[in-house]
């Protein structure tokens, strides 16, 4: 498992199959989302065949995180369209139906329900 810190939030990740799992947790503002972004793509360059962002542990979403995901999903598209999914809680949640980004990036409550759910992407 990978980690790192700053002031408002913790990034760790995790290979769960066929998915690699992003954990953030605290806020995602504009001190953090470009590392969340840059981070995202890594992972998608490093070989991921589906990524799964759990956000279950956001305590602040910004716009600035919205516009990290829109790069993180576009990136995604033009990779072939690797799965990228969302366990969003309630915060998280409103901000992107607010945005129309579920619409876009699929939204789950559980990290099981969105690596199954990327895991079918897949095949």
């Amino acid at each position: 498992m990978n980690e790192s810190n700053s002031s408002s939030a913790a990034i760790s990740t995790d290979v769960r199959g066929t998915v690699t799992v992003l954990r953030q947790v605290g806020d995602i503002d504009l001190a953090n989302s470009d590392a969340l972004r840059v981070r995202c793509v890594e992972l998608l360059d490093s070989g991921a065949d589906a990524l799964v962002l759990d956000f279950s542990e956001v305590t602040f979403f910004a716009s600035s995180g919205i516009a990290a995901l829109a790069h993180v999903r576009e990136y995604s598209a033009g990779r072939g369209g690797l799965p990228v999914h969302v366990v969003a809680g309630r915060s998280v949640r409103r901000s992107l139906e607010l945005t129309a980004m579920d619409r876009l990036l699929p939204l789950h409550d559980t990290v099981e329900d969105a690596v199954r759910a990327a895991e079918a992407a897949t095949r």
